[in-house]
């Protein structure tokens, strides 16, 4: 038997496994899209964890984690492992996680997948499942819209016969968490039917293959090092500032030999205190060692830590000696398991900082490690205004396009990454690269865009042949500063472009900055058909189209809204909602003429469901008609078998052993959900008011995406 259970069958750990509670189920359909494995993080050096308090929802549990292994483990001890197995496979890749603090927010709540301020990327939990699964995962992948990607759920009914047990699973799910798949290999940890506690060559060997080995610093890459004083990297200093912003840079220490030494040049007139202070905490794991010496390479002190959740180090200078550099040295604090990792040192002039505490910490530990001095910088002299790789008109023309490099350590042509902003009315930001000389998945490229800071811009992409003509696309997710698309049948060796603009270039939602990712990792995937129709504003019958969702296992749906424009009309919009059987709304997206756009995924339990598909009135009184489309999946890689009552299970196998399910209609469907035209059962009152016309691009950014009074799925 498969010990993780981690896709188990309905006709094994699921069915005939019996409590005294109920039947158990998987919570998510094995069906749908178990052919994809799961994704390599975008930024795998900045992944961050955290362990949900006891208490926390997750789905209709609340997690225990804590009291649920409190013989075995303490919390520390329980934070401890993981943090040991997800620091294991960290040394042998370009991997970082980094502890961070969780605010207790339900599992799964809208937010990006990767640095939510709320939560880890990775979330720790546990919640009663089957007693042959000790924990699951939720694979990283694009198509789980909300902060469910990554997170690890123990099973709190298991009882763990050691701390080695414990660990070895923890390690099993770290590598899911990371992007492996199963292996046969027998010593793999990653094998689903042995428990072992040691990293294999396969698994590093696989590990590499999606993040590449441990990624050097950008002043350690090629021929270049800071590994003694003479070749120290300098912290940029604008004279004219004269310390009023804090002076930051990154850098990594890829094992225990490393060094890394950092000089600040001499500031004129300054008497007062500098310090220096080390953060590795919600970076990596790294135990950091600070050493400060003078001009004349005399130490004046050295801090270390002894914290393996990260930590924060400083070393203040009392009084500066006029036109004195001064020098730092990084290091790891000893030779263990936590010698290596990301970190950020930050360098002030105490008497003259005048920058808040909390924009300082959001650069140190966020989303900024990637970007020159001069552009962090920026986020100080103008917090509320600030653009990264700005460049002014520069490549607003496949002529004057910015050449991608491939992004290290990934093989040539492979992967690519970049930062950009659009600054002024009308920007459009053009880049070229190179496709791959062979295809590792098909001839497929995915792009993925995501918003950075506040900014709230509504990103468009188009991917064009060396011509300029425009690739048919693929939108997988467009919502909340998330966009994944693809193009496939490119050819190999060749030049492409893709140009990023905004949606609309008059409205709040135009300008801000961006970070994408250019892939050829993943092969072509359409999200499957679930109803279509069509829709006008020229009488009452025809501005809604109702269908039933029919759910035979729970599920957390990905959802796609696509209009298409049926007529000239610019103002209009389509809404779609799904209610539960009482009239209450458990999903809602918009979308307008011409695009894709999708929201939060959604858990949604065994039950009959109307989809209610409406068109808004535009506020110009005019007549409005387009056609649309519903695309969705159950998203694999289970939250675990959960407890359930087996009445509530309405829709049933044809026969045992049979995969299909027989729902309402004789409609006989071996998936797990089914989208039935013309035949819901329920009006709910909510849909008597005809959904507001709005902003788009506001419902784009709704951060709740069910409105505030609508109550929560239990």
């Amino acid at each position: 038997m498969n010990l993780f259970s981690l896709n188990p069958t309905p006709e094994t750990s699921i069915t005939n496994a019996k409590t005294p509670d109920g039947a158990l189920q998987s919570l998510m359909s094995s069906s749908s899209s178990s052919q994809f494995p799961p994704l390599p993080w975008s930024s795998p050096d900045r992944l961050t964890i955290s362990f949900a308090p006891d208490g926390t929802r997750i789905s209709s549990y609340q997690s225990e984690l804590f009291q649920s292994f409190q013989s075995l483990l303490s919390s520390e001890q329980i934070k401890t492992q993981v943090l040991n197995a997800f620091q294991t496979w960290a040394q042998h890749s370009a991997v970082n996680v980094g502890f961070t603090s969780d605010s207790g927010v339900q599992f799964g709540v809208s937010g990006s997948s990767q640095g939510d301020s709320r939560v880890g990327d990775i979330r720790i939990g546990a919640i009663p499942m089957a007693n042959d699964v000790f924990a699951v995962s939720i694979k990283n992948d694009s198509l789980v819209a909300g902060t469910w990607s990554g997170d690890i759920l123990f099973n709190s009914n298991k009882v763990f016969s050691s701390v080695t047990e414990f660990y070895s699973v923890e390690l099993h799910e770290a590598g899911h968490v990371l992007g492996l798949d199963h292996s046969s290999e027998p010593l793999s940890v990653m094998n689903p039917t042995t428990l072992n506690s040691q990293i294999h060559s396969t698994d590093v060997a696989r590990l590499r293959s999606l993040y590449g080995f441990r990624r050097l610093d950008n002043e350690d890459i090629g021929t270049k090092n800071n590994n003694s004083f003479d070749k120290a990297t300098k912290f940029k200093n604008s004279g004219s500032l004269n310390g009023t912003i804090p002076l930051i840079v990154y850098g990594d220490i890829p094992g225990s030999t490393d060094v890394d030494y950092f000089e600040l040049p001499p500031l004129s007139n300054y008497t007062g205190p500098i310090k220096f202070d080390l953060v590795t905490s919600g970076i990596s794991l790294l135990r950091p060692k600070l050493s400060v010496f003078n001009e004349s390479q005399q130490l004046l002190g050295t801090v270390s830590s002894s914290s393996i959740q990260g930590d924060r180090i400083q070393f203040t200078i009392p009084q500066a000696v006029i036109g004195e550099s001064y020098f730092v040295k990084v290091e790891g604090a000893d030779q263990s398991l936590y010698s290596l990792g990301s970190y950020a040192l930050k360098a002030t002039l105490e008497a003259n900082l005048n920058v808040s505490a909390a924009l300082v910490e959001k650069v140190l530990v966020e989303k900024y490690w990637q970007l020159k001095q001069e552009d962090v910088q920026k986020v100080f002299l103008s917090p509320q205004n600030f653009y990264f790789n700005q460049e002014l008109f520069l490549n607003d023309t496949a002529a004057t396009a910015t050449r991608l490099n491939t992004s290290f350590p990934h093989f040539a042509n492979q992967h690519y990454q970049g930062i950009g902003s659009f600054s002024y009315a009308n920007d459009r930001d053009f880049y070229s690269f190179k496709t791959p000389s062979q295809f590792t998945v098909g001839n497929t490229l995915t792009v993925n865009l995501n918003t950075m800071e506040n900014s709230k811009t509504v990103p468009k992409l188009l991917v064009m042949t060396a011509n300029q003509t425009a690739l048919p696309t693929n939108v997988l997710v467009n919502g909340n500063g998330q966009l994944t698309l693809q193009a496939t049948n490119l050819q190999p060796n060749q030049t492409y472009f893709l140009r990023a603009t905004s949606d609309v270039p008059t409205d709040q939602y135009t300008l801000g900055n961006y970070q994408f990712w250019v892939r050829f990792d993943r092969a072509w995937q359409v999200l499957p058909f679930l109803g279509q129709g069509s829709l006008n504003t020229f009488s009452e019958a025809n501005r809604t189209k109702k269908h039933s969702l029919y759910v035979a296992e729970t599920n957390m749906l990905h959802l796609s809204l696509t209009a298409d424009r049926t007529s000239s009309r610019q103002m209009a919009q389509v809404w779609v909602t799904i209610y539960d059987s009482i009239g209450r709304p458990v999903f809602r997206a918009l979308t307008v003429p011409g695009d894709t756009r999708t929201a939060k995924s959604v858990v949604i339990r065994p039950g009959s469901y109307t989809v209610f598909v409406s068109l808004a009135d535009a506020p110009d009184g005019l007549d409005s008609s387009l056609n649309y489309t519903i695309r969705g999946m159950g998203i694999t890689d289970p939250v675990g078998p959960e407890i359930v009552d087996p009445t509530k299970k309405p829709f049933k196998k044809v026969a045992p052993g049979d995969p299909n399910y027989v729902y309402p209609g004789n409609v006989i469907s071996p998936q797990a959900f089914v989208v039935v035209t013309n035949n819901a059962n329920i009006t709910p009152p909510n849909l008597l008011k005809q959904p507001p016309f709005l902003n788009p691009n506001s419902w784009y950014w709704y951060t709740a995406w069910l409105t505030p009074e609508v109550p929560q799925l239990s």
